[in-house]
């Protein structure tokens, strides 16, 4: 869910290992992917014009100008990163065999790795050009139409992405990474009937190890978030490579919050950064639960140099308010341009982060409300509720949430923050009606 990010072992002597592997880079692909888009929408600097006192240039037409050459725009990969000079060495040799279907889904996958773990877009789209010349095949192969779904999932795409996954099983009916990101994309969406089915076919069609993950993080979706902590315990393997172990601490993490176990939690979020110590969406959600734990100095530190990806950005925007520091309005300003600059291509898969930034940093909770039930129509986890409920609350509009208040009772969702905030809302939503 949440280098190398991506384990090349299990245990020695498995027959199965060549399928182990590359389910188990499936999982943690898709685990990321499963969370809202982190790429860099905006890199540039904020002007030197103070943002607070006057309203900003439109950070789309009016581009920023350096004002001297050897001024920062944007900081790129170091060729020294191992994972950079490992993608190189994958290039070069998809480029003596561009031929190759093999080097193809190699270098792709290596790219959309890289991709969730710097919060940089840029290099799925990378991937998605590698696989384009088997992509126009009038039947593509299934490990290309499962790349490009795993990409289109990235993006928010769901309905296209079901739709390649549905290729897919009809070409390979036991493929157990197509199960297992059909799995995910249900999971996102709050299908949770479906991703029944789909884990015990992981389970079935996949290394066993897998469906337990799988299986633990759907008892952690639907009321049984303790069975899902023993189910996720099950899943660990101690002698995987550390790209494993720490998605696994991260969905530990995830289920102890949901039980409200904070020192669990926080044990099982250092662990995994302890193995990954730069994974993007790892940082991002250890943020959010210092965040909710008041605990806002810490995520400077934490996310320092993280600061192309939006999703990191944002929470260090989040920290600086609640630090009432007077950067503030200068985050503020820089996020709000990193928002326009995706509206302005077409994107609209950061609906949970902009809620966010609406209703905590500008204030707005009808805006926010509005952004926040439009992201409700694409994707239901439990974050999702949240910014609903937030919003609603914030706003007075308890009647807006119905639909989730709905979800949350039928999902039997637990949630330490999401439960208490819906049944003040039930309370004022019965009150309203007498």
């Amino acid at each position: 869910m949440h280098g190398k990010y991506a384990p090349t072992r299990i245990c020695d002597g498995d027959p199965n290992e060549k399928r182990t592997m590359n389910l188990l880079k499936i999982t943690l692909r898709l685990a990321a992917f499963a969370c809202v888009f982190a790429g860099p929408l905006w890199a540039g600097p904020a002007p030197a014009a103070n943002p607070a006192t006057a309203a900003a240039p439109d950070p789309v037409r009016a581009p920023f100008t350096p004002a001297a050459d050897a001024e920062v725009l944007q900081e790129v990969p170091s060729a020294a990163d191992p994972a950079v000079s490992a993608m190189r060495a994958l290039r070069a040799k998809f480029d003596a065999e561009p031929h190759s279907l093999d080097r193809a889904i190699e270098l792709a996958n290596a790219y959309i790795d890289y991709s969730r773990q710097i919060g940089d877009a840029h290099y799925a789209g990378y991937a998605e050009a590698v696989i384009a010349p088997w992509r126009k095949r009038p039947v593509p192969p299934a490990s290309v139409l499962l790349t490009e779904a795993t990409i289109l999932q990235y993006r928010h795409q769901f309905a296209v992405a079901r739709d390649l996954l549905q290729q897919t099983l009809q070409l390979e009916p036991h493929n157990g990474q197509a199960w297992l990101t059909l799995a995910t994309l249900d999971m996102v969406q709050g299908d949770y009937p479906r991703v029944s089915k789909e884990c015990a076919a992981v389970t079935n069609d996949a290394f066993l190890v897998t469906g337990l993950a799988c299986l633990g993080i759907l008892r952690s979706y639907t009321g049984h978030a303790e069975q899902g902590l023993v189910l996720l315990n099950q899943a660990q393997a101690p002698s995987a490579a550390p790209g494993y172990q720490a998605w696994v601490h991260g969905l530990l993490a995830e289920s102890a919050e949901r039980l409200g176990r904070w020192p669990l939690a926080e044990s099982q979020y250092r662990a995994a950064l302890t193995l990954l110590p730069q994974d993007n969406f790892l940082l991002v959600a250890y943020a959010d639960f210092l965040l909710d734990r008041q605990r806002p100095r810490e995520v400077l530190p934490l996310l320092a140099g993280h600061e192309q990806s939006d999703t990191a950005f944002l929470r260090i925007a989040l920290a600086e308010a609640a630090l009432d520091s007077p950067q503030t309005a200068r985050y503020t300003w820089i996020m709000e341009a990193r928002f326009a600059a995706l509206r302005e291509r077409g994107s609209e898969y950061f609906g949970r982060e902009e809620a966010r930034f609406a209703l905590l940093l500008q204030h707005d909770p009808q805006g926010s409300l509005e952004l926040a039930l439009a992201n409700w129509q694409v994707q239901k986890a439990p974050w999702d509720a949240r910014v609903v409920l937030e919003a609603a609350a914030a706003a007075h509009d308890p009647n807006a949430a119905a639909g989730v208040l709905d979800f949350v009772d039928e999902t039997h969702l637990q949630d330490p923050i999401v439960v208490p905030l819906a049944k003040r809302l039930r309370e004022q939503l019965r009150a309203s009606a007498r």
